[in-house]
C-alpha cells in the first residue's frame, strides 16, 4: 500500500465513518444505464469440471489456496463450519443483514432457483482463516490502479483480476466466486481484520444475473454495506454492527488478523461436513502433514474434526469408509516422504540443458538403478529427486535448474492408479500422466522455478497442466516437453528400473503377484502368454466382437509394509460372508501355496499379527498360512503384518458361502 492509500484509508476509518454511523447498512444494487453492456456472470462454471466433483471440493480448494497465498506467520489455521438446521440463525436475527436484498433475490429472472423464504431460518456456512494478513488495501478503490496492490478491491470488486504474482498459488482472480456459487441465493459476507492497522471491516456481495424490479433494470452485482457517493458501497466499520454480525453467525474472528466468510442459505445437500472433510484431506493433506496448515471442520453437531500433522492419519483411519480406502496408502506414503526428505535423497543425473527434457537410461546411475530395482521388488518405498532445466523464452533469459521429487511404492494391486501431483501444497487432480500397474506414487513440486512454470500452465480451477494455456503457451522453451517430463515421471522411472540386461523380474510392472497356479484353481490368476503375431506361425485367436465389462470385485488386496490389507472392493459388488485367505512366500518354480513351510511363518504366532485398524471383520480361524475371516460390515478392513519384507508374499483370497464373483490374488 502506498502513502496515499494509507491517507485515504485513515480518512475513511475516522471522520467519514462518524458521518455514516447513524445509517444502517443494507444491500445496494446499481441500476443499468443506457449504453452499459449487459453481462451475465459465468465464473462459477470454471469450477464445474471432472476433477471438481461437488461444491465442497471447489470451496475447499479455492478457499484454502487464497488463505495460503496471504500468510502472516509460519502456520495457517482454517476453520470451516456448517450450521445445518440445528444451528441455523433465526430469520429475525439474520434479517438486518439481508435488508434490501430480498426484492432482488425474488426478482425474475435473476438466475436463482429455489430461493428460500425470508421467514425461514438462515442455514449458513462459515470459512475463517487465522495466520493471514486479512484483506489489505483502500476499501474505496473502485477500479484497477497500475502498481497498486489492493486485496480488498480484488476480493470484493474485481473478477478476473489479481495482484498475485508468479510466486503465489493462484493466478486468475476468480477463485472467490466459489463462495456465492455455494449459496442458494448466490450471496456471501466477509469480515476482515487487517494486519496493518487492526481495523475490522464487514462487506457483502451477491452475484445474480441482470434483472428488473418494476420498470428498473439492475446490474448483476449487489453489495452489502454503507452507501457512499456515486452508488459506491463502502464496507461497514461500526463496531457494534460487526460484533452483532459475528454473534449471529458464530464467527470466531475477534481481533486476530485474517478473513472470515459467511455463506447464507448454503447448498446443504453437497456442503456437508463429511464432503468438506473429504475435500480437505484429498486436496491439502500434503501441507497438513508438513505442519504448514491446520484445518478444523465442524458439522451441525458442533464437534470439530481436527486435521493436523499429528491427527490427520488417525482421523482418516477412524472415519473409515471410502476416504480411508482411497487415501490411507497415499497418506502413509506422504508421511514417509515428509520424513525422508529431511536428509539428502538420491538424485538423478541432469538431462541436457539445451534439449527438450526426455527420459532415458542415462538419467539413472547404474548403482542407483540396482538399488531401486531391489527396493521395488521387495515392496519398499523409493524416493528420488529429479533435476530439470527451466527457461523462459526471450533474449537474455537464462536457464534455471530446478527439481521435483518422486515417491513411489509397489502397492500389490492389479490397478493402474494415477500418480498424485502436488504443486506447493495443492493437489493437481486432473493431470493425465502415464499410469503403471500396482504403483502408488506422489510427485511433489516445491522448488520455485518449476513450481512457477507448472502454475502458469494450470487452468482456472488448478486441476490440470495445459500446454495451450494462455499463461503458459509461448512463454517457456520446450513448453509441452516440460509438462510431459513431469507428468510421465513415475511410469518412466519404473520402466527404467524394470528394464535390465539381467533376468527380467516377473514381479515388476507385469501382472504383479500374478503367479502360475493350478489350472483348476478357481482363484488362479494366469500370467500372460505371448501370442503369435499376424506374421508368425501358429493359430490366431479369434477376435471377439466386443469385450465384456469386468465383473465387480467384492474386495481389494493391497500391499503394505511387511504385509497386506484386505478391504471393500467395488460398491456394487455383493459383500462376501466369509473370506478364505491363504499366504505363502513366492518361489521360483512350482505352486507357492503348496510349497509353504511352517518355518516360514505361522499366522497365529509372532511376528505375524492382525493390525489394530481392523474394522467390520472377525477372524474365526487362524493357523499356519490360513485365515478364515467373517465379514460383519460392508466397509470392512483387515491388515496383517510381520512378514519378511525381503521376500515376495503371495496372498490368495476366496469367498465362501456366498455367490460372490471376483476371486482375487495379490
Amino acid at each position: 500500500m502506498t502513502t496515499t492509500d494509507i491517507l485515504v484509508t485513515n480518512e475513511l476509518e475516522t471522520g467519514n465513518a462518524q458521518n455514516r454511523s447513524a445509517q444502517m447498512p443494507s444491500w445496494h444494487f446499481m441500476t443499468l444505464r443506457p449504453g452499459d453492456t449487459t453481462r451475465e456472470p459465468i465464473q462459477g462454471e470454471f469450477f464445474a469440471t471432472e476433477a471438481i466433483n461437488n461444491s465442497a471440493t471447489a470451496l475447499v480448494r479455492e478457499g484454502i489456496q487464497n488463505s495460503l497465498d496471504a500468510p502472516r506467520n509460519g502456520q495457517l489455521r482454517v476453520e470451516i463450519r456448517v450450521s445445518g438446521t440445528e444451528r441455523a440463525a433465526a430469520a429475525k436475527a439474520a434479517e438486518p443483514f439481508l435488508d434490501g436484498a430480498w426484492p432482488h433475490l425474488e426478482a425474475k429472472p435473476n438466475g436463482l432457483r429455489d430461493v428460500p423464504s425470508p421467514q425461514d431460518p438462515c442455514q449458513f456456512l462459515t470459512f475463517e482463516d487465522f495466520g493471514t494478513v486479512g484483506l489489505e488495501g483502500d476499501p474505496e478503490q473502485w477500479h484497477i490502479e497500475d502498481g497498486v496492490e489492493n486485496g480488498f478491491f480484488n476480493f470484493f470488486r474485481a473478477d478476473g483480476h489479481s495482484d498475485k504474482s508468479e510466486t503465489d498459488r493462484g493466478r486468475w482472480g476468480v477463485g472467490k466466486t466459489v463462495f456465492p456459487r455455494s449459496s442458494r441465493i448466490s450471496t456471501f459476507w466477509g469480515v476482515t481484520v487487517r494486519a496493518s492497522n487492526a481495523r475490522r471491516l464487514l462487506m457483502g456481495r451477491a452475484i445474480l444475473k441482470s434483472h428488473q424490479i418494476g420498470g428498473t433494470r439492475y446490474v448483476p452485482d449487489g453489495y452489502f454495506g454503507d452507501q457512499g457517493a456515486d452508488q459506491l458501497t463502502l464496507p461497514v466499520q461500526d463496531a457494534d454492527t460487526i460484533e452483532r454480525f459475528c454473534q449471529v453467525f458464530g464467527l470466531r474472528r475477534g481481533a486476530e488478523p485474517g478473513l472470515s466468510l459467511v455463506v447464507p442459505c448454503y447448498a446443504a445437500d453437497e456442503l456437508t461436513a463429511e464432503n468438506l472433510l473429504h475435500a480437505v484431506v484429498e486436496g491439502y493433506f500434503h501441507p497438513i502433514l508438513g505442519g504448514d496448515l491446520q484445518v478444523a471442520v465442524t458439522g451441525p453437531d458442533g464437534a470439530p474434526q481436527q486435521l493436523t500433522a499429528d491427527t490427520l492419519v488417525e482421523t482418516v483411519r477412524r472415519l473409515n469408509g471410502t476416504l480411508a480406502t482411497d487415501m490411507l496408502p497415499l497418506l502413509e506414503l506422504a508421511v514417509w516422504a515428509r520424513d525422508v526428505v529431511k536428509e539428502p535423497i538420491p538424485t538423478l543425473n541432469r538431462p541436457p540443458a539445451q534439449k527438450a527434457p526426455k527420459w532415458s537410461a542415462d538419467l539413472v546411475p547404474p548403482d542407483m538403478l540396482r538399488q531401486f530395482r531391489q527396493k521395488l521388488h521387495a515392496g519398499e518405498r523409493i524416493a528420488v529427486r529429479v533435476p530439470m532445466p527451466v527457461r523462459e523464452k526471450g533474449k537474455g533469459k537464462e536457464t534455471k535448474w530446478s527439481f521435483f521429487d518422486v515417491f513411489l511404492v509397489r502397492d500389490g494391486t492389479e490397478e493402474r492408479p494415477r500418480p498424485l501431483y502436488i504443486r506447493e501444497g495443492i493437489t493437481i487432480t486432473g493431470v493425465r500422466g502415464k499410469t503403471t500397474r500396482g504403483i502408488s506414487a506422489l510427485v511433489v513440486v516445491v522448488d520455485r522455478p518449476l513450481a512457477t512454470l507448472l502454475g502458469d500452465s494450470e487452468n482456472i480451477s488448478h486441476t490440470e497442466w495445459q500446454k495451450e494455456g494462455s499463461n503458459y503457451k509461448d512463454k517457456y522453451v520446450f513448453g509441452p516437453a516440460n509438462l510431459e517430463f513431469v507428468s510421465n515421471s513415475v511410469a518412466e522411472i519404473v520402466r527404467l528400473v524394470s528394464e535390465t540386461e539381467e533376468e527380467a523380474d516377473p514381479a515388476i510392472l507385469i501382472d504383479l503377484f500374478s503367479l502360475p497356479a493350478e489350472p483348476d484353481s478357481p482363484g488362479a490368476v494366469r500370467t500372460r502368454q505371448k501370442r503369435p503375431g499376424p506374421d508368425q506361425p501358429g493359430p490366431q485367436p479369434p477376435q471377439p466382437p466386443y469385450l465384456p465389462a469386468p465383473k465387480p470385485k467384492a474386495w481389494r488386496v493391497q500391499r503394505i509394509v511387511g504385509g497386506f490389507r484386505i478391504m471393500r472392493g467395488d460398491q456394487n459388488a455383493r459383500v462376501p460372508e466369509l473370506l478364505d485367505v491363504k499366504m505363502a512366500y513366492d518361489v521360483r518354480h512350482g505352486n507357492a501355496l503348496k510349497k509353504y513351510h511352517p518355518a516360514d511363518f505361522q499366522v497365529d504366532r509372532a511376528p505375524i499379527r492382525v493390525g489394530d485398524d481392523q474394522h467390520g471383520v472377525e477372524v474365526i480361524e487362524q493357523a499356519e498360512n490360513h485365515m478364515l475371516v467373517k465379514v460383519l460390515q460392508p466397509d470392512f478392513r483387515l491388515s496383517v503384518t510381520g512378514f519378511d519384507v525381503n521376500r515376495d508374499l503371495l496372498v490368495k483370497v476366496l469367498a465362501r458361502k456366498e455367490e460372490v464373483d471376483g476371486d482375487q490374488q495379490a
